[in-house]
């Protein structure tokens, strides 16, 4: 019994550790605004500018640009982005246009200029695009998604993630829904099909304005839950802790701290408290995971105390910090009752992901352990971590490569 099982661990670990489906970081967050009018979908998408020269083809370790390459970059992706946005009306794909796009300055362009990865997270773009609908028809359901930079790679392996926060309003500027659109997580919005008379959109069906809150709760518990299911960072720290756990309770401990640490940097960056760019989030937590897992390696004794919950409080804390960007303007014209909903619904979702992955990762390794003798339990647990401190450091690599 033996062999199989510890063969399986071992492959379930170097998953983990290569696999390029795993993309929650590196984690760009825009912001799209959709109103439904009688006739068409109007709508503003927001980018970075690392988003738009990633698309484009620029260097950026060329950084700042030159106000005019910025410009015909931005021009350019408009066209990109009214291209990468998916509508589907009643089954029925909608074709975009551009109406217009600016370029936006977050601060003082001479403090950018000697600091690149800054000037590229901090200037943005938006996008004014329009989707009519064929003539006489007044859809009853629609589909958003988007596939932006899924044809680029952060690194080898692993291509970029673009998450949108989503607000759909009607002509009238009522909420018909929000919540969440990544690569491969479009969301739907159910109309009624009807018309308010000349010039205004779609009604807000019942069942739209009744279920707002609930749609929007669940669009985030989705999102926190995909976030861990596909995100290296998380699968690589799980199986970190895994490895180290020697009980159960002790596993879920750990998880519950990492996730309260989370949930409290998640809230104080989505209300615009403390904000740190990815090009110093990512590289930390890739670093944390290699840490971790070497803690295991060497300092075993440690990494099955107290020092280890303190390890997942701040790694907790960091994470946490790579969410959120986009969101708080997404939400800006709504109570404050709407960020709590989007937080808890979030932070649910990643602590349901969290044990979705670490339980059946630790009953595998606890079966192995039963099975094998006690000499060849530090080998488990030095050759998974190893792999685990290996996959850490190529995304610490990939991540510093964007410096």
């Amino acid at each position: 019994m033996l062999r199989p099982m510890r063969f399986l661990a071992i492959v379930w670990l170097a998953v983990v550790a290569t696999s390029g489906r795993a993309t929650a970081h590196p984690f760009l967050q825009n912001s799209w605004w959709v109103v439904a009018e009688t006739n068409r979908l109007v709508m503003r998408v927001s980018a970075t500018l690392r988003e738009v020269v990633v698309a484009q083809g620029l260097d950026p370790s060329k950084a700042p640009f030159p106000l005019p390459t910025v410009q015909n970059a931005v021009s350019n992706h408009a066209a990109y982005v009214a291209g990468h946005v998916a509508i589907i009306a009643d089954g029925t794909p909608l074709k975009g246009e551009v109406l217009d796009h600016e370029l936006i300055v977050d601060s003082e362009p001479s403090a950018e200029a000697v600091d690149p990865a800054r000037f590229l997270d901090k200037t943005h773009a938006v996008f004014d695009l329009e989707f009519p609908f064929p003539p006489g028809i007044h859809p009853r359901e629609i589909k958003l998604g988007q596939a932006t930079l899924r044809e680029h790679h952060y690194a080898p392996g692993v291509p970029w993630d673009v998450t949108y926060t989503l607000t759909v309003k009607d002509a009238a500027r009522r909420d018909l829904a929000r919540g969440v659109v990544r690569t491969d997580l479009p969301f739907t919005v159910e109309l009624d099909g009807s018309t308010n008379g000349p010039g205004s959109g779609p009604s807000r069906s019942p069942s739209a304005r009744a279920g707002t809150d609930a749609g929007e709760f669940w669009s985030f518990l989705r999102h926190g839950l995909h976030h861990v299911l596909t995100g290296y960072d998380h699968l690589l720290f799980l199986a970190a802790l895994a490895l180290a756990a020697a009980r159960w309770r002790d596993l879920i401990r750990i998880i519950a701290i990492f996730t309260l640490a989370h949930s409290i940097t998640v809230t104080v960056s989505a209300l615009g408290w403390v904000r740190l760019p990815s090009w110093i989030i990512e590289p930390v937590i890739s670093g944390s995971i290699v840490c971790v897992a070497l803690e295991n390696v060497f300092a075993p004794e440690r990494a099955a105390g107290r020092a280890r919950w303190l390890v997942a409080f701040g790694f907790g804390l960091v994470h946490g910090l790579g969410f959120a960007g986009g969101l708080k303007d997404s939400l800006a014209d709504q109570p404050a009752t709407h960020l709590a909903v989007v937080i808890v619904a979030f932070c649910v979702g990643v602590e349901l992901g969290h044990l979705a992955v670490g339980a059946p990762l630790f009953g595998i390794l606890q079966a192995v352990r039963r099975a094998a003798n006690a000499d060849a339990l530090p080998r488990i647990r030095r050759w998974g971590s190893i792999l685990v401190a290996t996959g850490g450091a190529y995304f610490l690599w990939a991540a510093l490569r964007q410096i």
